[in-house]
């Protein structure tokens, strides 16, 4: 069986700095973990103590094509979009929450990116 995981996906074009990115990810996390928490695919990352990785793309219009990608392969993922109150313009897209699901699943849309 596969390991059940949430990836988070970040640009790095924003110049946020490592706290934004941080509450960003936190933003994604929380928004992807109270969406899912009816489904079996969160059940199972609850129980294998919640896995998240973070991986980075160069700009919003990578970050569209992850986001597609994710989509067509029917895996549940969220966008956050940034309130603008400190770093990034209001409404800006700073990253994505795939997932939870299995990492069979996950690898053909993220496989190929750098972690964070």
């Amino acid at each position: 069986m596969s390991e059940t995981r949430l990836v988070i996906v970040m640009r790095t074009d924003l110049g946020m700095g490592k706290g934004k990115m941080a509450a960003q990810a936190a933003h994604a996390a929380v928004i992807a973990a109270l969406r899912s928490q009816s489904t079996p695919a969160f059940a199972d990352w609850w129980r294998a103590g919640q896995p998240k990785v973070v991986l980075k793309v160069a700009d919003e219009d990578t970050l569209g094509l992850v986001v597609a990608a994710a989509e067509e392969a029917r895996l549940p993922v969220e966008v956050v979009h940034d309130a603008g109150r400190t770093q990034v313009v209001s409404g800006t897209a700073t990253c994505c929450a795939i997932g939870p699901a299995r990492h069979d699943e996950l690898q053909p849309v993220t496989g190929q990116l750098s972690l964070l």
